[in-house]
């Protein structure tokens, strides 16, 4: 039983604890998002940077629960998007950023 414990506590550490992220894959935007802010319920948290040499994810670690993330870019309309996580949620949300090209630019996370 106590080896069974200490499994499920190296599982549980190794596996990123009981974190929560939010993850935006931004290779649809390309080098045009590269560098935008991230706003996470109100508060700007970092910039979309790749992982690695060419990776374009980035990912934002967050409480459990209902957070409004939007991507900030200069001259883009901002569509904000909102997303539960924890729980039965689960602790990863991943959304894929694109630009919305025509008589203005906007930012779109699905």
């Amino acid at each position: 039983m106590l080896v069974g414990g200490a499994l499920v506590l190296a599982w549980v550490w190794m596996a990123g604890g009981t974190t929560h992220i939010i993850q935006i894959d931004y290779r649809w935007g390309g080098s045009f998002l590269e560098g935008a802010e991230v706003e996470i319920d109100g508060l700007v948290v970092g910039t979309l940077q790749p992982y690695g040499r060419s990776n374009p994810v980035t990912g934002f670690e967050v409480e459990a629960g209902e957070h409004v993330v939007r991507v900030l870019r200069e001259g883009c309309e901002l569509t904000p998007r909102t997303v539960t996580i924890g729980g039965g949620d689960g602790r990863l949300a991943t959304f894929m950023a694109e630009v919305e090209d025509g008589y203005e630019c906007r930012v779109l996370l699905r």
